[in-house]
């Protein structure tokens, strides 16, 4: 009977664990879906059997393992920042070039063409006074052109600054999470499947968002540094990060009054901006702060699109106040077409304007030399400018602009061709990933064939020992 009590418990024992690694492979079954889940394995150990010893054999459980590999998890979540970068970069970039009219049918090369063809209409008869009105309405027309781009360039900016600070708040959001798992972490001595779920489906999350890299540590807590080393979460601590836009202040500003540039500060304020190289916030800054800013200027640059404004202005302005308004003796010097704020040259674009002191008779058609439409026949020529005057970097006016243009849409091209390439590379370590982590409907519809014919085997086992044990109670005879 000891021997039969004791197998008895020992097939007793071995249900149960069966049925652990039953609704183990349920549980994967129904988490096959879930983000962040790595199929659950339940280790089984062999008992020692040596009947002469008493020892009855059988099988316990030794612990749970999962298939979670670390490795394809950091090279999936390294793809996900890139990705993350170049859809930012391609969607804000996008945002950018629709603000320029590569047809040249509208816009600030449009007026300028419309300028430049005033003045050679102008050079044919420099008395006439509808002429000269022509002159006016289409300068005024360019700088209204030069404002509006700058506007809405500026207006675009804004719209990235607010991006980039809901996504500082998304990335504080994540953290918080990834915080709280550490918390339930270290009050509990063994790794939860489904908050281990919870913090890889995090992880993911952030890194759509930003560049990042993780250490688990001895307590089970994960540690998340930026690429700098800022710490994000440390233990059950959570550095909460915030955005800012300001005039950098170091270097010393060239242009005090440029188009403030976006920042993200840690939690002690100080700026780390320049550890957010990847992940959606990665891209949105890089256009914010370098494509944007090429364009309209920031403390240490000018902007193209400024130097376009005033080497334009001054050019015409020059030419316009060397000549006089007539062939006459003692005629009056020419007055300046354009005006814009002097004292700020990172805000010529936005600040053109047709001087509001000039009229019709007081442009100057006669040059120095007493031509009398030598001047009007200068500013004709600027159109297709090939000297020094009437060229920025070599280039005409309207080449300049279109210079400017072409950038805007070759950064769009190149940030949409990286996207694109970049999902596929994405899609490519997530499915390796899965492969290893992920669970296989297959192999657990085979799992569950195998525990449950095992169940069954143990089941029978102890059948046989209940019917075998009720027989010898049977052949005892009381005395």
């Amino acid at each position: 009977m000891p021997g039969i009590n004791a197998s008895m418990s020992t097939a007793g024992n071995a249900l149960e664990v069966l049925q652990q690694a039953l609704s183990l492979i349920q549980n994967n079954i129904d988490n096959a879906s879930t983000p962040g889940y790595a199929s659950q394995q339940l280790n089984l150990e062999a008992m020692p059997l040596d009947v002469g010893g008493g020892l009855a054999g059988g099988v316990m459980a030794d612990g749970l393992d999962n298939s979670r590999d670390q490795y394809a998890e950091e090279a999936v979540q390294s793809q996900t920042q890139a990705l993350g970068l170049y859809t930012a970069q391609a969607q804000s970039t996008g945002a950018l070039q629709s603000l320029f009219d590569v047809t040249g049918t509208s816009g600030v090369s449009a007026s300028l063409s419309a300028l430049f063809q005033s003045f050679s209409a102008w050079s044919t008869t420099p008395d006439d006074a509808t002429a000269r009105q022509n002159v006016l309405a289409a300068a005024n027309t360019v700088a209204q052109s030069f404002q509006g781009l700058a506007n809405s360039l500026t207006q675009t900016a804004q719209q990235i600054d607010g991006q980039v600070g809901s996504t500082v708040q998304q990335i504080n959001t994540i953290a918080a999470q990834i915080q709280q798992y550490n918390v339930q972490r270290l009050q509990s001595a063994q790794p939860d499947p489904g908050q281990d779920a919870q913090l890889y489906s995090a992880l993911d999350n952030l890194s759509q968002l930003t560049n990042f890299s993780t250490v688990t540590q001895s307590d089970g807590t994960v540690t998340v540094l930026l690429a700098g080393g800022t710490p994000l979460v440390v233990g059950n601590q959570q550095n909460v990060l915030s955005s800012s836009v300001s005039v950098d202040s170091q270097p010393t500003p060239v242009y005090a009054q440029s188009l403030p540039t976006a920042h993200v500060l840690d939690a002690q304020g100080d700026d780390i901006t320049s550890e957010i190289t990847s992940g959606q916030l990665g891209g949105l800054l890089d256009t914010r702060n370098r494509v944007l800013a090429s364009i309209l200027g920031d403390s240490q640059q000018q902007g193209t699109l400024n130097q376009l404004a005033q080497g334009m202005a001054d050019t015409v302005n020059q030419i316009l106040t060397s000549g006089t308004v007539s062939t006459a003796a003692g005629a009056a010097n020419g007055t300046a077409l354009f005006t814009y704020d002097s004292s700020n040259p990172a805000t010529v674009a936005s600040t053109l304007a047709l001087n509001t002191a000039i009229t019709p008779d007081q442009l100057a058609p006669v040059d120095a030399s007493g031509n009398s439409n030598g001047n009007a026949n200068t500013l004709a020529a600027l159109e297709d400018a090939t000297g020094k005057q009437g060229t920025i970097g070599g280039l005409s006016y309207l080449a300049y602009f279109g210079q400017i243009a072409a950038s805007a849409g070759q950064e769009n091209q190149t940030a949409t061709a990286n996207q694109q390439t970049q999902q596929q590379v994405t899609a490519q370590a997530t499915t390796l990933r899965d492969q290893v982590s992920g669970v296989s409907l297959d192999q657990e519809a085979s799992a569950v064939l195998q525990f449950q014919q095992a169940y069954q085997a143990t089941a029978q086992v102890l059948t046989v020992l209940d019917n075998l044990g009720a027989d010898l109670m049977n052949l005892i005879v009381p005395t």
